[in-house]
């Protein structure tokens, strides 16, 4: 079979032209705008044909978000879209299912009855020449498309960019000891609060290939972890700094509080340390409309300071 210019200028367009090669007219799939055979000639057992892929059917790099649109010749990053044409990577063009589908007794069919015919234009950036820049082809299913930009995993990209604050560690009673070290009292209510700015939302946006999501990370509790053995107790908000008009020995009005049964006397280096915490959950909104959420975060602080009996407590 004679392969005529006409058409090899279209093909050669986006590839490096082989050879001439004969190969089988019997097996062609793919056609030009004007209905003439298109072959790829190459070298070895393959014969030279184009071969349609099967359609994807997921996205094997889980943390890949944006889909890989490029020209194998030159690497250049192309649009994954063109109206409603989609970029077929393997076939390097812009493939969609032609309106009009040809009679069955067509050539392009190939004899197949099932199946669909597709246009598939090439990328030329707006420079190519009429009736040259295509062909069509039959395929059982749609050709594969670039892999679609997973929001859930934008939203994991969003939230990597926020530095999510850890708690400071305020607390009440914090006078000193003779020898210097920090205190609270037995039986005292020892408030616990971090600094309201610690404890705000915060928001991030990730986009790719014109897909975005949004992720808010939200404070939802202040957990103090007492350090004495002891579970962690916890309060809805960032608690409040003790005042002298709100008394020695009153609870905290935002439940921040813990009360020790025992000194300290017994601990390592006769201390405890406590872990301050701030519980944040993470959703995610997106401009597809999926939504979700992702686990929820901690960050902590940590505080050493003695627990001292109320008649051992000597100040300066």
């Amino acid at each position: 079979m004679t392969v005529l210019a006409g058409v090899l200028l279209g093909v050669c367009a986006q590839a490096v032209c082989s050879p001439a090669a004969r190969a089988d007219p019997a097996a062609c799939q793919q056609y030009d705008s004007h209905g003439i055979c298109v072959v790829e000639a190459g070298s070895g057992e393959s014969g030279g044909q184009v071969v349609t892929q099967p359609v994807a059917t997921g996205n094997n790099d889980a943390t890949r978000s944006e889909a890989a649109c490029t020209l194998t010749a030159s690497g250049a990053v192309i649009p994954c879209q063109e109206g409603p044409a989609w970029w077929v990577q393997s076939m390097q063009c812009y493939a969609q299912m032609m309106s009009e589908q040809p009679p069955k007794d067509s050539p392009v069919w190939g004899g197949h009855t099932d199946g669909a015919i597709y246009s598939c234009t090439f990328y030329t950036g707006g420079r190519a020449f009429p009736g040259t820049n295509g062909f069509s082809f039959w395929s059982a299913s749609a050709p594969a498309g670039p892999a679609a930009v997973d929001p859930a995993v934008l939203a994991q990209q969003a939230l990597r960019t926020l530095t999510v604050p850890a708690p400071t560690t305020g607390r009440y009673p914090a006078g000193t000891m003779q020898d210097g070290q920090p205190f609270t009292v037995v039986n005292a209510y020892t408030w616990f609060w971090t600094d309201p700015a610690s404890f705000r939302t915060l928001t991030a946006r990730a986009e790719a290939s014109g897909v975005w999501a949004q992720v808010t990370v939200t404070p939802t509790a202040l957990s103090f972890i007492p350090g004495d053995g002891a579970a962690a107790v916890s309060c809805p908000g960032p608690g409040v700094p003790w005042q002298p008009s709100d008394g020695v020995w009153a609870p905290s009005p935002a439940g921040c509080d813990y009360r020790y049964p025992h000194s300290s006397i017994h601990q390592p280096n006769r201390q405890v340390t406590a872990t301050y915490g701030i519980r944040w959950s993470v959703g995610w909104t997106s401009s597809t409309g999926a939504s979700g959420t992702l686990p929820d975060l901690t960050t902590t602080s940590n505080a050493t300071f003695a627990v001292a009996e109320v008649e051992a407590v000597v100040t300066r």
